[in-house]
């Protein structure tokens, strides 16, 4: 088995209010269950020191330096000072394990770790960051626009850059692998995704009373989440409730805005805010929505909706990284009118939410088998290591 030093630049736990630490950290105790040696070097929020426990029992040794957001000081020298402790924290630790592979989360870690090597490195973007600015050029106008299409042109030259510079890069979606492959070439992008959180059979009660409830779980602090949730309150809503009069929308998810708080009327619109288990929340609904009008990577509200059973819609770029079949797996919409007539109809047709329902489990279940992918990468990088040792006389890692 192997020692496998994980950096990413977020803290990753079950109990995280977002889908990138909570998938980052099924795939450690993935590999914790497989025998390998996980040691973890993360950034944590203040607030986060209460999670750590969760994660310790699966890492070999685990180091954490404080996140730019629990650092006194101006933003800018915070995040300096905190991707430099990152940086010095997986270099020591890289002297003192000396792993068989750094595998490395996100763009910006990337960035943080450049010119530290071991004797295998994995990258993983997480996001294509080029391919989300894209996408805002519609959504901007003057200024912002502007910047938007700076930022891309950027990273569209960043971001393969990066990846020539490790020996392996794998992909969170195969809508993320289709965009990277070109630009990588001629080195393989292998596919490595999240799994889904929750499965159908996950004993939870509902949160809230059956009936027409349409469920959005996103971290609210996250500028795209809260424009799809704006998106959909006042473009799609008031056209599913003016024909579904029972309807009920809930927003879930870690630190809403006041913006969004203040649309919770009690009645028609919910908003949670974080929540311990989302389990209940994906039992209590009739149907997920994923109105992303930006979006990357693999959305995990959608993977998780799918996971549970749960009839979907979504814009096409939510549905970019799942890859399922419109009209099949789930359904797609772009325009407010369109969007608002899909669910309206899901709200009104109990046998095809559970027709849908069971395509798109069926579809995830088939697609997002974590143990499977694991093994399709622990091969590629199991075949690199072995021929290493090989060459340098050494023991052969199993």
């Amino acid at each position: 088995m192997a020692r496998i030093l994980v950096a990413y630049k977020e803290f990753p736990a079950p109990s995280v209010g977002h889908a990138g630490g909570q998938g980052v950290f099924r795939l450690i105790s993935c590999l914790h269950r497989r025998g390998h040696e996980v040691f973890l070097v993360c950034r944590e929020k203040e607030e986060e020191a209460v999670w750590v426990e969760e994660t310790r029992p699966f890492c070999a040794r685990l180091v954490t330096v404080p996140h730019h957001r629990s650092l006194p000081g101006p933003r800018p020298l915070a995040m300096v000072r905190s991707y430099w402790m990152l940086r010095r924290a997986s270099e020591q630790m890289l002297r003192e394990a000396r792993p068989d592979l750094l595998f490395i989360e996100f763009a910006q870690t990337a960035v943080a770790l450049l010119g530290l090597r071991a004797s295998f490195t994995s990258f993983r973007p997480h996001d294509v960051n080029w391919f989300l600015m894209e996408q805002q050029l519609p959504q901007v106008s003057g200024p912002r626009q502007w910047a938007a299409w700076a930022g891309s042109r950027f990273f569209r030259w960043l971001e393969p850059w990066l990846c020539r510079r490790h020996d392996q890069v794998v992909a969170i979606s195969e809508g993320d692998r289709r965009l990277l492959a070109p630009l990588c070439a001629p080195r393989k992008v292998l596919l490595l995704p999240l799994e889904p959180a929750f499965v159908a059979a996950a004993d939870a009660p509902p949160a809230v009373p059956a009936g027409p409830n349409v469920l959005f779980v996103g971290a609210m602090y996250r500028s795209f989440n809260v424009d799809a949730v704006r998106w959909f309150l006042d473009q799609v809503w008031p056209h599913v409730v003016e024909q579904v009069p029972a309807a009920r929308f809930y927003v879930v998810g870690y630190k809403p805005p006041d913006e969004i708080l203040a649309c919770d009327d009690g009645e028609h619109v919910f908003v949670t805010g974080f929540v311990d288990d989302l389990a209940p929340w994906y039992r209590a609904a009739a149907l997920v929505v994923s109105p992303m009008l930006v979006a990357g990577g693999l959305l995990q509200k959608v993977l998780d909706g799918l996971s549970m059973g749960l009839p979907i819609v979504a814009t096409s770029v939510s549905n970019h990284g799942v890859g399922a079949t419109p009209g099949e797996h789930l359904l797609v919409a772009d325009d407010p009118a369109a969007f608002a007539r899909a669910v309206v109809r899901l709200l009104q047709d109990p046998e095809r939410r559970e027709r849908l329902g069971r395509a798109g489990q069926a579809f995830v279940r088939q697609q997002y088998d974590l143990d499977q992918a694991v093994e399709r990468w622990e091969r590629s990088w199991g075949l690199a290591l072995r021929k290493a040792s090989l060459d340098e006389g050494g023991p052969v890692v199993e």
